[in-house]
């Protein structure tokens, strides 16, 4: 009886750990990307469903995050390295003061749209929890990776799964 309850119990914690440890953002790999319009930093309304048949990268980002600031660099070599090869990259600001999201991206000297999102419309759409949080999306329209944060590691990862779905 003692070791009923005892498995009982591992068996219990064991499923809390696996529920808890899964991450909060939602939108997961295999789910349709949810659709949306924003305001680029041109001016110009851009909506997702618009690069059906592209590899995305839907990268949530802002001036304060240090880990964003390293790896916008990384994201235009590479929309610079695979964008005729039919990759794009789509980076959404959270700031409230967008004139913040334009001046960092001048002075990163970024070429992929930058998209504007301070009343957070589109972040709570995709339960964005941290910073970064990078939605690698297929041609299809499916979410197939999901990046929270940055490091060093990250960058043969992100070109490994690029790489992969632009055979596809």
């Amino acid at each position: 009886m003692f070791m009923k309850k005892l498995l009982t119990v591992i068996a219990g914690s064991v499923l809390f750990l696996a529920i808890s440890m899964e991450p909060a953002q939602g939108n997961f790999p295999g789910e349709h990307a949810p659709d949306f319009t924003l305001k680029s930093i041109s001016g110009k309304n851009l909506k997702l469903s618009e690069f059906r048949g592209r590899v995305i990268l839907v990268n949530f980002w802002a001036t304060w995050c240090k880990p964003c600031k390293e790896e916008l660099p990384y994201f235009n070599s590479l929309y610079t390295k695979y964008r005729d090869l039919g990759l794009e990259v789509l980076g959404i600001n959270i700031d409230k003061d967008s004139l913040q999201a334009s001046g960092m991206s001048q002075a990163l000297n970024l070429t992929f749209p930058i998209l504007l999102d301070p009343p957070g419309q589109v972040s709570s759409l995709y339960k964005i929890r941290s910073m970064p949080t990078t939605f690698v999306i297929g041609k299809d329209g499916t979410i197939r990776h999901i990046h929270w944060g940055f490091g060093p590691e990250d960058e043969d990862r992100y070109e490994t799964e690029v790489r992969a779905m632009l055979k596809e």
